[in-house]
């Protein structure tokens, strides 16, 4: 198989050409830095009234729950107060009736589908990711994590801390919240500092 080599890339006898050096191995780092992120949202899932207070209960019990076992438990913990401030967020932000709707909260206000099983309006994804950044360190919990993640290769860290700054996050995290890939959002800026560093 015959391969011409250029500066921008390389194209095998078959037609099929990579990007330039350095663009691999940051898609690759995008795939594990998003499936860190994909962990950390496994766990999220005035006076009160009733119904408000119980849902606000059944999402923080489920934040609790994801975020102390398997996987994500490895990676991604929230301490109560944390998940308390996520219940009665989402509760708060988007409401018991868009909740049911989309299958997070059943029709006894208990606990059911993952948020990020389930793909939510916009507006209802901004509101999601404001919560989630008003209730904790979003950014450190990323770092922590991918730190902790053996498939981000230790010469491309100093990458992590450059690109995933809290503005990237929010849009990574909108992006997910409305069940759509934020792959792109992602890969960006970690090429971009890959590809800096090579010169």
């Amino acid at each position: 198989m015959s391969r011409t080599t250029t500066g921008t890339g390389t194209t095998t006898g078959t037609g099929t050409t990579t990007g330039p050096p350095g663009t691999a191995t940051a898609r690759s780092l995008g795939v594990a830095v998003l499936a860190v992120l994909v962990l950390l949202l496994t766990s999220c899932g005035g006076s009160k009234d009733d119904d408000a207070a119980q849902a606000s209960k059944s999402i923080s019990a489920s934040v609790r729950k994801a975020g102390s076992t398997g996987a994500a438990g490895q990676l991604v913990s929230f301490d109560r107060t944390e998940a308390d401030c996520i219940g009665d967020g989402l509760v708060e932000k988007i409401g018991i009736d868009r909740l049911q709707k989309y299958g997070v909260l059943d029709n006894d206000l208990k606990a059911g589908k993952r948020i990020t099983d389930v793909a939510i309006s916009a507006t209802d994804a901004r509101a999601a990711t404001g919560v989630l950044f008003d209730c904790t360190d979003v950014e450190s919990k990323v770092q922590r994590a991918i730190g902790r993640n053996a498939d981000v290769p230790t010469g491309l860290r100093s990458c992590i801390k450059k690109t995933m700054t809290e503005p990237t996050l929010r849009r990574v995290f909108t992006q997910i919240f409305r069940g759509k890939s934020p792959q792109k959002v992602l890969t960006a800026p970690i090429t971009k500092c890959a590809l800096g560093n090579q010169g």
